[in-house]
């Protein structure tokens, strides 16, 4: 399985796309904006999606909203309205993963620290290896609680970008925090890699939670550095 690589969250990609058909006057103040399940075929996306974008536009008073009635654009955003963030890119056009192996079990102790679950929750690892055109960019372990997965099929596990995939899972994510440092590949990761033990990694990791601050997911990532941007983006 492939898939271009987005980072973007789609509820975000959403908002933009509303701005900016504001911005070129296809809807000007005043005006109904498509309904949610226009706005969900357009986009190819869910509906808890559309309500996250179009509820940020709402808060920063770019729309307006009301019970029973069409949402309709209040006014049309500056120049300067685009969220800040940190762009990952991952270099390449055609994106794969490959699962190397899963394993069940209430043990992993740090990954359930990590996820704020009890001893008695258990928890699924996924060791994934990330392609790019058809050669491995980045070792992957992915900690998945067991309610979590229990929702997920085999394809969904094959979805390269996986953190922007659960919102279409009906799992949005609305807390995450990374944290970015470099490490040194062991054995087993350097087979994978095609690398020699104690090559350089960027090593990524990542904690998401839920809107009912629930664990959705414990990522640990490493790339090969000539293979992975990280840029931080911020605006007035």
């Amino acid at each position: 399985m492939t898939q271009r690589q987005n980072r973007v969250p789609y509820y975000l990609q959403v908002k933009h796309s509303i701005i900016e058909n504001i911005k070129n006057q296809s809807w000007k103040p005043g005006e109904k904006i498509p309904s949610e399940n226009q706005l969900m075929q357009e986009y190819q996306v869910s509906r808890s999606t559309i309500r996250q974008a179009i509820t940020q536009l709402a808060q920063e008073g770019i729309l307006e909203t009301k019970r029973g009635k069409s949402t309709t654009v209040k006014k049309k955003p500056s120049d300067h309205v685009k969220n800040p963030g940190v762009i990952q890119r991952e270099k390449g056009t055609e994106f794969s993963v490959q699962i190397i192996r899963n394993v069940h079990g209430k043990k992993m102790d740090y990954a359930k620290k990590m996820l704020g679950l009890s001893e008695e929750q258990a928890v699924y690892m996924y060791e994934r290896l990330r392609l790019a055109d058809g050669v491995p960019i980045a070792f992957q372990q992915l900690f998945i609680p067991e309610h979590i997965v229990e929702s997920l099929t085999d394809e969904d596990l094959l979805v390269f970008d996986f953190h922007a995939h659960l919102e279409e899972k009906g799992m949005q994510p609305n807390y995450s925090k990374e944290y970015v440092s470099a490490s040194l590949a062991n054995t087993y990761e350097a087979d994978f890699l095609g690398i020699v033990a104690g090559d350089p990694l960027v090593d990524m990791t990542r904690i998401t939670l839920g809107i009912d601050q629930s664990p959705l997911e414990y990522c640990r990532t490493k790339y090969l550095p000539t293979f992975f941007d990280f840029t931080v983006e911020t605006r007035g």
